[in-house]
């Protein structure tokens, strides 16, 4: 059986190599680099002592924040004081829990009517209230990319 020729293989083998030329010049990992080269810096505030350590748990948006997260970042206290950062990250929508682990147990604790007994602070200047509702990662929702400062999280 022959195979029949059509007019679109130069045309496909054009695209192709014309691909190929645009991946050599721009490197081979250019356009992965683009795509995960942000970092996000995280101050907390509002320590009231420095023992433990902070956790942050970051999110994509529409992920359950009640659930696994996507990256964990843990850091010791210092005078009251504590950064994380999150590296190589894609752009894109987020949303950040930080806690003050005080007894460095890594987990948030609660008391015994099911609160938060650790302080705690929300991305996108949510705050717990009775109005507010749960938190939920569109309420925590920010958006991650070239211009991003630094978030300052307050803890609770």
């Amino acid at each position: 059986m022959a195979v029949k020729a059509t007019k679109r293989a130069p045309m496909r083998a054009w695209v192709c190599a014309w691909l190929g030329a645009v991946a050599m010049v721009a490197g081979p990992n250019a356009w992965a680099q683009q795509a995960t080269d942000f970092e996000l810096q995280v101050n907390v505030l509002g320590l009231q002592n420095s023992d433990g350590q902070v956790v942050a748990n970051l999110f994509l948006e529409g992920d359950d924040v009640f659930g696994t997260p996507r990256w964990r970042a843990t850091h010791t206290i210092a005078d009251k004081r504590a950064s994380v950062a999150f590296t190589h990250l894609p752009a894109g929508r987020y949303a950040l829990i930080v806690f003050h682990d005080v007894n460095g147990n890594n987990t948030l604790d609660h008391n015994v009517f099911h609160f938060p007994a650790e302080p705690l602070g929300f991305s996108n200047g949510f705050s717990l209230g009775v109005l507010s509702g749960m938190p939920d990662s569109h309420k925590l929702a920010f958006t991650l990319g070239p211009d991003t400062q630094p978030l300052n999280i307050s803890v609770r």
